[in-house]
């Protein structure tokens, strides 16, 4: 995290150095930016840099838990809310993601980037930053009471089988770079729930 002498700036100074750090780190992936180009941005002494931070991955991080923040405004509500169909709040939530990618387009290009670097990015958080599984087995226990998931399903296997799939085809749809993330959690969302729903049995 920032030292306290980068939350003694102004904000507006704060404003211009994470703004500089975004810039660069949409652009390019973790391993591709140079310190001295955020630096050059923001207008700091590199001296300066490291009263701020402890390093490029300190700053990394927290940019990531910025936009983490941001983007759980949005989806919370729709995470908090009476959940009246597991298919709708998985694709809800979806969709929030997708809104969330397509009204911060550096954020999306971030995300873009993290998944080419997710050894980094586990490096910084660990494993358990990346693993939604949790989120997904108290969805499909509710989807259960609600009569609307069969209950001989094993939930931790099939929570940790979507975090996982859904994970895997963002990172493999990202190297593709045919759409945008955004379009992506779109094509990934529907076709993962028919996938869910109805498998591949004839």
């Amino acid at each position: 995290m920032p030292k306290l002498t980068f939350f003694n700036l102004t904000k507006e100074k704060q404003e211009q150095i994470i703004n500089a750090a975004i810039s660069e780190f949409s652009k390019y992936t973790f391993n591709e930016v140079k310190i001295s180009s955020i630096i050059n941005k923001a207008q700091i002494p590199r001296s300066s840099f490291y009263d701020y931070f402890e390093d490029k991955k300190d700053l990394y991080k927290h940019i990531l838990l910025l936009i983490k923040e941001e983007k759980m405004k949005l989806m919370r509500p729709v995470a908090e809310k009476e959940q009246e169909s597991f298919f709708e709040t998985f694709r809800e939530l979806f969709k929030a993601g997708a809104k969330f990618a397509a009204t911060n387009p550096e954020y999306d290009k971030i995300a873009a980037k993290m998944y080419e670097n997710m050894e980094i990015v586990q490096e910084i958080f660990g494993k358990e930053i990346t693993d939604v599984s949790k989120s997904y087995e108290y969805m499909l226990t509710k989807g259960i009471e609600a009569g609307e998931i069969r209950e001989d399903i094993d939930v931790k296997f099939i929570a940790k089988s979507i975090n996982i799939l859904s994970s895997q085809l963002m990172i493999e749809g990202v190297k593709e770079g045919k759409v945008s993330t955004n379009e992506l959690i779109e094509n990934i969302c529907d076709k993962m729930i028919d996938f869910i729903k109805c498998g591949i049995k004839k």
